[in-house]
C-alpha cells in the first residue's frame, strides 16, 4: 500500500506540475510549495476515497493505511497552504486587502473540515459518533472543493491544456467518498472504534 500511495502522490504531482507549470504559466520555482500542495491535496482525496473502499470491502489494514494516510495529508496541506495564503497566490479569493465571500466560505469550510479530522485523530469516540464526525468531513472538505473551483469546472474551453481542474478531480474523489460513508451499514460500524485508545498515540510514519 505504500508503493500505492507514493505512486499516486508522485502522479498528482506531476499532474498539477504540467497542468500549471506547462500550460498556465506557473514558475517551475514553485514546485517545492504550491505545485506540490495540489498533489497532496488530489492524494488526499483519493486516500479518502481508499479508506472508504477499504471499509465497505471490511478490509480493516486497508481502511487503517488509507485513513491515516489522508489525515496525515490533510495537515500539511493545511501548513503548506497557510505558508502561501496571499492574494500573490490566491488573487480570486481578495477585494483589496479584504477576503472574497468565496474566499471566506472556502476557508470556513476547510477549517471544519480539518477540525473533524483533528477530532478524528485526537479524540475517543464511539464508532456511531466516529462514523458521523467521518461522514461530516468528507461533506466540509466536498463543500470547500466546490466553493473553491465550481465556477471554472463547466467553462471547459479555459481548462489549462484542456486537463480538469484539480478541484473537480478531488471533488468528484471526496464525493464518492461521501457517498460510500453514508451508505455503510451498522455491521461496518465496529471499523471506526479504536479499542478505547487515543488515535493519536497510534499514527505511524508513512
Amino acid at each position: 500500500m505504500i508503493r500505492q500511495f507514493l505512486t499516486v502522490l508522485f502522479f498528482a504531482t506531476v499532474y498539477a506540475v504540467i497542468r500549471y507549470a506547462g500550460f498556465a504559466n506557473v514558475s517551475p520555482i514553485h514546485i517545492p510549495v504550491y505545485l506540490l500542495n495540489k498533489g497532496i491535496s488530489m492524494t488526499a482525496a483519493f486516500s479518502l476515497l481508499m479508506a472508504a473502499l477499504g471499509l465497505i470491502r471490511a478490509q480493516r489494514d486497508v481502511f487503517d493505511f488509507w485513513r491515516k494516510a489522508c489525515m496525515n495529508l490533510v495537515f500539511i496541506h493545511v501548513i503548506m497552504s497557510l505558508a502561501v495564503f496571499n492574494k500573490g497566490y490566491f488573487p480570486k479569493w481578495f477585494a483589496g486587502d479584504m477576503m472574497t465571500l468565496t474566499g471566506e466560505l472556502t476557508l470556513l469550510m476547510g477549517a471544519l473540515g480539518v477540525y473533524c479530522f483533528w477530532r478524528l485523530l485526537t479524540f475517543e469516540m464511539k464508532p456511531h459518533i466516529r462514523r458521523i464526525m467521518m461522514t461530516s468531513a468528507s461533506a466540509l472538505v466536498a463543500g470547500h472543493l466546490f466553493v473553491m473551483g465550481y465556477d471554472g469546472w463547466l467553462q471547459v474551453q479555459k481548462w489549462n491544456g484542456g486537463l480538469p481542474p484539480i478541484t473537480l478531480l478531488s471533488f468528484l474523489l471526496v464525493v464518492s467518498s461521501l457517498a460510500l460513508f453514508v451508505s455503510i451499514s451498522d455491521k461496518h460500524e465496529s471499523f471506526f472504534s479504536d479499542n478505547g485508545r487515543v488515535l493519536a498515540s497510534k499514527i505511524e510514519s508513512l
